[in-house]
């Protein structure tokens, strides 16, 4: 049978670094993998004649597929690299080392230098460096390799079985402190949880299985939180040229950009970054002295919908046609509080509209995509959590939602540390 070829690497679930498709699927929901990304790269209509299908793609991806088809693929993402004038980029992201298996350290250094260069292909301020976020992907990507390596060699070594797991442990343990924002407690309780799951034999009790899920939770939570308090430490370099009014510079300066926007659980109902985001919105971006706008004149804001896609019925005047337009701007921006995400040249539009000018637009452009993710990750733990629970009821007793919310919140203790190494010059965790 001939040898196989896979285009990508396969994605760990273990979330010290989680899978980056996860996070692209946030932000894209149409986005479901390398696959879709190549499938993509071929709308050109110049690529008719050497187009893959979805399917063989997905296979290119998962299962592989013959060298020759192969080939084909590689051509085709070095024809779209060179229209696009990229082909430098494919070198830079290219790993120059072995990739550890179950780990995602790589795959996120060449996603996020990917994204970089496309932020600053299209965007008006001055260009972007991210230092502070690429050396903690890098450090954290040095972490987890040796994490999951020595691991390996744990297991592999000639031990008992009880030498073996506190060796893991004492790996895991240091993994944690050195390089999460996890506390002692946390992390003697969960890598306890972690090890005594693995011990073979070992009774799974409730509070077991609970601990564990609240490891990986909260691994999660403190590497999209480091991540993104990175990204605004990196953000305040270029402040000026952001050219935001005051209340959206303090939002950066003294809360990371996003640390008012933290989810509430109040008797159960769940107030969402979305929601807070917007209601932010008609605060910051009302003009000067005046009260904050209503979500219906916010809505005016967003590009006027196409005549053939509003609600309009047999005969109508303009009137009628403009006011159909106004109830399809106001529900779009209604579906976008719930978290809906935005369609990127319709958000751009109205945030440059509301703005007044484009500079203005980059930084919300970032607070939106940022909030639309939390929002929709929230809600996703919400349902698994649900599911958990409704298969193990003795669950909901160790683990409920408003204890993923409180943990959730945490961003603005991120923020306090990211800008406290970033004006010391010292590296972070």
């Amino acid at each position: 049978m001939a040898e196989k070829v896979i285009i990508d690497t396969p994605e760990a679930l273990f979330p010290f670094m989680p899978p980056v498709w996860e996070l692209v699927g946030w932000i894209d929901d149409k986005c479901t993998g390398m696959h879709t990304l190549l499938y993509r790269m071929q709308e050109d209509e110049h690529f008719e004649p050497a187009r893959v299908d979805r399917k063989t793609l997905r296979k290119a991806c998962q299962n592989g597929v013959s060298p020759r088809t192969a080939e084909r693929i590689e051509s085709n993402l070095h024809r779209v690299l060179e229209q696009k004038n990229v082909t430098e980029l494919l070198n830079r992201i290219t790993p120059t080392e072995p990739v550890a298996s179950n780990t995602n350290g790589t795959k996120w250094l060449i996603f996020s230098q990917g994204l970089l260069e496309g932020i600053n292909r299209h965007q008006p301020i001055q260009k972007l460096d991210l230092p502070l976020t690429f050396s903690f992907l890098k450090r954290r990507a040095k972490a987890e390799r040796e994490l999951i390596l020595s691991c390996h060699q744990s297991r592999k070594m000639q031990a008992l079985p009880e030498e073996k797991l506190t060796l893991m442990r004492k790996t895991i343990c240091e993994a944690f402190r050195h390089h999460t924002l996890l506390n002692s407690h946390e992390i003697q309780n969960y890598s306890a949880a972690m090890i005594d799951t693995s011990r073979p034999g070992q009774p799974r009790t409730t509070p077991m299985v609970a601990d564990v899920l609240k490891c990986l939770f909260c691994l999660r939570v403190d590497f999209y939180h480091q991540l993104l308090a990175n990204i605004m430490a990196d953000m305040l370099e270029i402040k000026e040229s952001l050219k935001m009014p005051c209340k959206l510079a303090d939002a950066l300066v003294n809360h990371g950009g996003m640390g008012k926007l933290m989810p509430l659980l109040t008797k159960g109902k769940l107030t969402t970054p979305t929601y807070q985001l917007y209601e932010f919105w008609r605060d910051v971006l009302s003009p000067l002295g005046e009260r904050p706008m209503s979500y219906r004149l916010m809505a005016q804001h967003l590009p006027r919908p196409n005549e053939g896609r509003t609600r309009v019925r047999g005969q109508a005047d303009q009137e009628d046609i403009k006011n159909a337009a106004d109830a399809t701007r106001l529900s779009r921006l209604k579906e976008w509080r719930a978290g809906t995400v935005p369609d990127t040249d319709q958000l751009t539009d109205f945030l440059e509209s509301i703005t007044g000018e484009n500079y203005g637009a980059f930084f919300p452009f970032i607070m939106t995509r940022v909030a639309t993710v939390w929002t929709r990750w929230i809600e996703q733990e919400r349902t698994l959590l649900n599911q958990l629970v409704q298969e193990q009821p003795a669950l909901a007793e160790d683990l409920d939602f408003e204890w993923l919310v409180q943990k959730f919140s945490r961003y603005p203790q991120y923020w306090a540390h990211a800008k406290t190494q970033a004006t010391s010059g010292e590296p972070g965790p």
